[in-house]
């Protein structure tokens, strides 16, 4: 088994106290008896069946190992040195029960060397790894960290059953006994103690005694702690490590990433504070996380709005009292940091707030302070500070109401210099507001599929494609005087109104022309293609009162142009002052009614009027 198959490895039986000290004292006494039994000058044939009846005994723990739990290494180990034992015995007697009779001791250290050093470099989980999960949660089995402590003990514990090797070569109780005894107890056993600790300092994590001091948090806290016995760890009597539970998401990134499974990790974190289906950036991300997630991609969304997340207060516990861990004990320490950390990329998707990111994403990234040390260092001629942590790779996304792609030259300039090389890709999509405009339906499904291609490229290559990239922040109106008259009459319309725009948009409201050319692009904005796919009509309006003109929509295969200027030949031409089609435009005034009553004129295909109401209704919410 592999280290990277420990992670997954089934989950352990729970013998009862009874049946689990059993299982750790089982191997010892046949080895001691059978020690004992060739040291006395017995003959070949009495050690033959104390072999067998050995055997006889390994494999009745073993079953038993089974039922109750597991067998480890040593079960195994032993069981394999009676049946070598039972062979050689059987084979060559006289040869094998001399060597026996002055060397059987070495036999138990061979046992306990084999057992520690060969199933870790056959590529197996460490030798203490079995002990280890007695008292580790299972979450914690996967652990880079929890991994690279048990190979080093394990290692460890080989060097030292070697050296007794050697020793108990030389006939002599000193060196069989007394030295051996003194390096488990005096040597083994202190580094069982001290050196899970002492790792751990090294990475910037704090000791497994701090954790349990300042975690108490809840359960998925980075440094929560499942039970007392979970915490027991650094009192291991066995030679074996259990790592605390707070280790199963704060671990460092880098040694993570180089046994971790191959499937990319995505956190997108959305700090919109509005609801789905109004927001420009949800709709972007949604996007972009469902190319990402096609593409294989492991992706989980996160709202800030939904989330508690403390500001920064710049007490530099996180760096002195508590390496690593926020004094907070909110969403951000509890579930949002560690999850940050084991992801592959983070996507910071945020609107434009002041021409940067807003408030609750520049919060998330403030409260990542613990990711880094105080000292200072300089790379490329800038000072920093240095990562305790492996990071994620960053994408930045935007959107905004303005037109220019220029409006987020300062969040790219910050993303550029915080991320720095760690920046694999920016999405910035100006003049979003219109995406959801009914007259805007081609484009914006274009580049919402572009957004979905650009999920696919990141994770495929890390990278976004120029075509893709042009594809997403296509213009949506060419002109900017155009973009602006539609937008300045949208709000004069929430203005009058005395809406917000969740409001006007809630009420399925339609913004008031105030002009020719802005009826030319708002009342295309209420055409419903789908009942206009069998429709080919001309359909002219002739404008007096406050503003004059004349303009008309040309309608076929279920799509509409605007044209200004009379038609050639108009199915439908439509008479009225300004101000009642757009009252009627805008639902304040019956159509109907108002040609009852004379207020327009229609000249032509009457039916094409009838049939007005269905083919520029307005859309459902």
């Amino acid at each position: 088994m592999s280290d990277e198959s420990a992670a997954t490895e089934r989950t352990l039986p729970h013998p009862t106290r009874t049946q689990q000290i059993f299982l750790y004292i089982a191997p010892f006494p046949p080895l001691a008896f059978f020690k004992i039994w060739a040291s006395l000058g017995r003959d070949a044939v009495s050690l033959l069946i104390a072999a067998a009846a050995m055997l006889a005994y390994c494999a009745v723990v073993i079953a038993l190992a089974l039922r109750w739990d597991k067998p480890t290494y040593f079960d195994w180990t032993v069981c394999a040195y009676f049946f070598a034992l039972f062979v050689s015995l059987a084979l060559w007697p006289e040869t094998s029960g001399t060597i026996l009779s002055e060397y059987a001791v070495t036999g138990i250290y061979i046992c306990l060397f084999s057992a520690a050093f060969f199933p870790t470099i056959l590529g197996f989980a460490p030798f203490t790894s079995h002990y280890a999960k007695k008292r580790a949660p299972k979450q914690v089995w996967g652990s880079s960290i929890f991994v690279a402590i048990n190979r080093i003990m394990t290692f460890v514990w080989a060097g030292i059953f070697a050296t007794c090797i050697a020793l108990s070569l030389y006939p002599s109780v000193i060196t069989r006994a007394l030295i051996p005894i003194g390096l488990i107890l005096g040597v083994g056993l202190p580094f069982n103690r001290r050196f899970p600790d002492y790792y751990l300092k090294r990475l910037g994590l704090p000791p497994l005694a701090e954790m349990r001091k300042f975690g108490r948090p809840t359960e998925n806290s980075p440094i929560s702690t499942s039970n007392s016995r979970t915490n027991s760890c650094s009192e291991a009597k066995s030679p074996h490590l259990s790592l605390a539970p707070g280790l199963q998401r704060a671990e460092t990134g880098a040694t993570n990433r180089s046994q971790k499974e191959t499937t990319m990790k995505v956190l997108a974190i959305n700090s919109s504070p509005r609801n789905d289906g109004i927001s420009k950036t949800g709709l972007l991300l949604d996007a972009l996380v469902k190319g990402m997630s096609d593409a294989g991609a492991v992706v989980e969304t996160i709202h800030l709005r939904q989330k508690k997340i403390n500001n920064c207060i710049g007490c530099f516990t996180c760096w002195t009292k508590t390496p690593g861990v926020c004094i907070h004990k909110d969403d951000m320490t509890n579930e949002l940091f560690p999850k940050w950390l084991e992801a592959d990329i983070a996507v910071y998707a945020t609107p434009l707030y002041h021409y940067t990111m807003n408030a609750a994403m520049k919060a998330f990234i403030e409260r990542t302070l613990p990711v880094l040390e105080p000292f200072f260092e300089q790379l490329e001629s800038r000072t920093s500070h240095p990562l305790r942590h492996s990071v994620p790779k960053a994408v930045i996304l935007s959107v905004a109401g303005f037109p220019e792609a220029s409006v987020f030259a300062q969040l790219t300039s910050y993303a550029n210099f915080l991320f720095n090389k760690r920046l694999i890709a920016e999405i910035y999509r100006p003049g979003a507001e219109s995406l959801n405009l009914p007259g805007m339906a081609e484009i914006t499904k274009d580049v919402l599929e572009a957004t979905e291609q650009a999920g696919r490229e990141l994770v495929q290559s890390r990278k976004i494609s120029q075509v893709t990239m042009e594809r997403i922040t296509r213009p949506i109106v060419g002109d900017f005087n155009s973009v602006a008259k539609v937008t300045n009459a949208f709000w004069k319309s929430c203005i009058e109104a005395g809406l917000t725009p969740r409001e006007f948009h809630q009420r399925n409201l339609v913004p008031r022309p105030d002009s020719l050319e802005t009826f030319m692009m708002i009342m295309p904005m209420g055409f419903n293609s789908g009942s206009a796919a069998n429709t080919k009509a001309s359909l002219q309006f002739n404008f007096s009162g406050e503003v004059e003109g004349v303009c008309h929509f040309e309608i076929e295969n279920g799509k509409i142009k605007a044209k200004e200027g009379a038609s050639e030949k108009p199915d439908l031409t439509i008479e009225s002052p300004f101000d009642v089609w757009m009252d009627i435009l805008t639902g304040k005034a019956d159509g109907q009614q108002m040609f009852m009553q004379q207020k327009y004129r229609a000249v032509g295909d009457l039916s094409v009027l009838i049939r007005l109401k269905d083919l520029f209704g307005k859309r459902e919410k």
